[in-house]
């Protein structure tokens, strides 16, 4: 089974008429026999039915939706620029049309604990997901969240706490 994907941001979030240039395309080598779908990795605040539609007709098959955290706390507090509601809307959205739902989450975010990572991969779960993709959080220099880290206001997961919490979270997908 060949894909191809466009991962690395907000994809339906770009210029649309640069989105749908790119989605021409390479709906051009699934007329071709080339490759079977396409994939695409966005944000829950960058769906609608206006974009559900777009996707359907050029052979998305499946949306992976960063889902970083359901809890608004977190989202408010790493500033992820969408909320809960908006997240489980998309995530409706996304079923209702008949794609395939991956849903990103993060461990170690601002503001969440183990519950809230364990309550947002159930609610990823409750919401019918496919599938999920779990990562932790990173700094990099140079940014807002290393500003924080430097002021104090975050500390970053340590190796170990880090890999028992994604585990935890593993375990909740896995069931």
């Amino acid at each position: 089974y060949r894909e191809i994907a466009f991962f690395g941001g907000s994809f339906t979030g770009i210029d649309r008429e640069l989105m749908v240039k790119l989605l021409q395309t390479a709906h051009s080598y699934i007329e071709r026999g080339r490759v079977d779908s396409i994939r695409l990795s966005t944000r829950p605040d960058y769906i609608n039915r206006e974009i559900l539609d777009i996707l359907s007709k050029y052979g998305v098959e499946t949306i992976e939706l960063g889902l970083q955290s359901m809890s608004d706390k977190v989202l408010i507090a790493s500033k992820r620029g969408h909320t809960s509601i908006q997240a489980q809307d998309a995530c409706r959205l996304v079923k209702e049309y008949g794609f395939e739902l991956i849903g990103q989450m993060m461990i170690g975010l601002p503001g969440a604990t183990l519950q809230s990572e364990k309550e947002t991969a159930e609610e990823i779960c409750a919401l019918g997901a496919d599938g999920a993709r779990v990562y932790p959080t990173v700094v990099f220099y140079e940014t807002e969240l290393c500003q924080m880290s430097e002021r104090g206001e975050y500390a970053p997961l340590s190796e170990e706490e880090a890999v028992y919490r994604t585990k935890e979270v593993l375990k909740i997908f896995d069931k």
